[in-house]
């Protein structure tokens, strides 16, 4: 565990802090690499979706993962009837989805669960597209 989780800890502890403040602290804090406990996995939390295409033309793009949590966040800024309109029209799409239920450690989840996301595909003309996490 970090240095600022194990003083974040301490403050709520103390007393210094309530137990949402510490909540919101936690949240702001970049995700620990994982590997270094019993049962873990050895790769670490992936940072980044990447896409490397090669062929005629190369294309090579690396998204922040971080991206998720900003929109998980920018989702609590949505009006109430605006929210159960983007609903309905997911649901119109076939997305049963609703974003009222999604929480930070559905995405944390997500995101550690890329760590093993790969797809490469070679196509016979000579073009590479690769799609992975790191």
């Amino acid at each position: 565990m970090s240095d600022d989780r194990m003083r974040i800890l301490g403050m709520l502890a103390e007393g210094k802090i309530t137990a949402q403040e510490a909540a919101l602290l936690l949240d702001a804090l970049p995700p620990e690499a994982e590997g270094a406990g019993p049962g873990s996995p050895s790769r670490p939390v992936p940072k980044f979706l990447m896409v490397k295409i090669t062929g005629e033309d190369t294309v090579d793009v690396r998204v922040p993962l971080g991206l998720l949590r900003a929109g998980l966040k920018l989702t609590t800024l949505i009006p109430p009837q605006a929210m159960e309109q983007i609903n309905k029209s997911l649901g119109e799409q076939g997305m049963s989805f609703d974003l009222k239920n999604l929480k930070p450690a559905d995405i944390e989840e997500l995101i550690a669960c890329l760590r093993d996301f790969e797809v490469d595909i070679r196509s016979d003309d000579g073009d590479h597209v690769k799609v992975w996490c790191a």
